[in-house]
């Protein structure tokens, strides 16, 4: 298999996104500054807070707003606040942050996991199982390093072209838990400011926030 083939395999794969920039014409998100939700007392810090309506694949595509905030005493959790009732407004404290729809590229696990009888295939005369994922080990080098380059050139985090992202594909990590997120609705990943990357999660009902460090 080539590097071009596991590409359509990956573009097969995409999942919608909207990257947040700070120009643009859709106000999708208020970058810092005291939050638009309060979230109550505690060791808080306001990230991002973003109208809903912006969240691929949301549920509800009615103006309502949603605030995403971080534990500093214990860096590791954190708080997503919601409001279906509030909207975001050019007046309030932070920077204004403008939608950019666009579509994200899985990183090579959700290729090695999700791909097609091909890349099972390709994977077999690789002696390499599908659930172990990607890693420095696996044998046919060129063909995914192709693959890495498309994937890092169109991430954030290595191009730096955006503060964060709504929806799309999330990336693994040292903690190892890329499985486990895979049924999991990735609502925001920060990319600004970093460390950490912060990420809020939606499983059903329940909300999470998780800070990434490296």
């Amino acid at each position: 298999m080539t590097g071009d083939q596991l590409i359509d395999e990956g573009r097969r794969l995409a999942r919608p996104c909207v990257y947040l920039r700070s120009t643009g014409e859709h106000l999708a998100g208020i970058w810092g500054g005291d939050g638009i939700i309060p979230c109550g007392d505690g060791p808080y810090r306001h990230w991002l807070s973003i109208g809903t309506q912006y969240i691929p694949d949301g549920r509800s595509k009615s103006p309502g707003c949603l605030s995403i905030y971080t534990n500093e005493d214990d860096c590791t959790s954190g708080i997503v606040a919601i409001d279906d009732e509030r909207i975001l407004s050019e007046a309030s404290e932070g920077l204004r942050l403008y939608a950019h729809p666009d579509s994200s590229l899985p990183p090579l696990e959700a290729v090695f996991k999700f791909g097609s009888s091909e890349v099972r295939r390709w994977l077999t005369s690789n002696n390499w199982e599908p659930e172990w994922g990607y890693n420095d080990n696996f044998p046919d080098r060129t063909a995914t390093g192709i693959y890495e380059r498309k994937y890092q050139s169109q991430l954030p985090l290595f191009s730096g072209d955006a503060y964060a992202v709504l929806g799309g594909w999330h990336m693994p990590w040292p903690e190892g838990d890329w499985d486990e997120m895979v049924e999991k609705q990735l609502i925001v990943w920060t990319f600004a400011d970093s460390e950490p990357w912060v990420e809020a999660w939606r499983d059903d009902n329940n909300y999470s926030v998780i800070q990434r460090i490296t």
